[in-house]
């Protein structure tokens, strides 16, 4: 796996490994907060499959639009 540098001398993991960390952690605080939480939490039933979904491809669309214009600009100050 690749490591971040001086990882070694460190002992940060790599990064493969941070991003599951979060990812687990993340999963793990949602089951906690829905076990504990029961009824108090009514108020995030809008938070369904398709809302996230939207979401998701809404941000997904954003980052593209956002690196094409940055690739452009950058693009276009190598030409000068």
């Amino acid at each position: 796996m690749k490591r971040f540098a001086n990882s070694k001398d460190t002992g940060a993991p790599c990064q493969r490994c941070m991003i599951l960390r979060v990812f687990i952690g993340m999963v793990l605080l949602i089951v906690i907060l829905g076990l504990l939480g029961g009824d108090e939490l009514a108020y995030l039933k809008y938070i369904t499959v398709q809302n996230i979904g939207n979401l998701i491809v809404v941000g997904g669309l954003v980052m593209f639009l956002v690196k094409i214009i940055f690739w452009y600009w950058d693009k276009k100050q190598d030409r000068v």
